[in-house]
């Protein structure tokens, strides 16, 4: 198993990956706000959803998960399809 921390622009499209993971041989699946104590991370974030969203206030939403091997591209391509960023 694979740990994987996404990143998204806001828990919609979170909880929307969080779903579609259940297809999936997954596990210790968890959506929640990137806290905003970790300035490292947000800033990262920011830049990566700048483009997107010109105002700046969003909030990121991060969701984890440990991924079988052998569904790590397919929850790579979830992820993905769902404007959502591996950092």
């Amino acid at each position: 198993m694979e740990r994987v921390a996404a990143y998204f622009r806001n828990e919609n499209d979170a909880e929307d990956v969080r779903v579609k993971l259940q297809a999936l041989t997954v596990s210790d699946v968890m959506v929640d706000k990137v806290p905003e104590d970790n300035n490292r991370i947000l800033d990262i974030i920011r830049d990566v959803f700048r483009d997107e969203d010109h105002s700046g206030q969003h909030r990121p939403y991060i969701v984890e998960f440990l991924v079988s091997e052998a569904d790590f591209e397919q929850a790579k391509a979830i992820v993905n399809n769902n404007n959502g960023h591996f950092q």
